[in-house]
């Protein structure tokens, strides 16, 4: 019995894992993982929130962008940016040095352990909250900055 529950064990987190890994580019999902319904965030086409420092925006294209503030990100660890966006699909994140976000959007929620939440909407995602991290990801890239520094792909 103890052998068919560890077996059992395994298989699922073995699932969760695949099924976590199948967006090229995203984090993995965690079974904490918030799902947040995009929704109450609209503001007409473009849902706009908040995520630890970053204010950002998911458009109705796919297109997604973040401001954050002076000092926190570099893009590929060389030029200090204010801002990250994902808007063309043949190129990587790149700055835009243009206001993306609203400042006094929600905030992604986070659970009673801390964990970030994703919202989804448009083909992008962004995972973010408790932590004071953001990472996104649309069009076959992705970016992401908070405390484990700035990664750009």
């Amino acid at each position: 019995m103890r052998v068919r529950g560890i077996l059992g064990a395994a298989v699922a987190a073995t699932g969760l894992a695949v099924a976590g890994g199948a967006v090229a580019g995203a984090s993995p999902l965690r079974a904490t993982d918030l799902q947040v319904d995009p929704g109450p965030y609209l503001v007409g086409d473009t849902a706009y929130f908040s995520a630890g420092s970053a204010d950002c925006a998911i458009h109705a294209d796919g297109s997604v962008g973040c401001d954050m503030p002076a000092g926190v990100a570099r893009w590929y660890d060389i030029l200090p940016v204010t801002d990250l966006a994902i808007d063309i699909p043949f190129l990587p994140a790149h700055p835009e040095w243009v206001r993306h976000g609203r400042p006094g959007s929600p905030s992604l929620p986070s659970d009673a352990n801390g964990y970030d939440s994703t919202i989804s909407y448009a083909g992008a995602s962004c995972n973010g909250g408790g932590r004071g991290a953001i990472s996104c990801t649309s069009k076959g890239h992705s970016f992401s900055f908070g405390w484990s520094g700035t990664q750009v792909s």
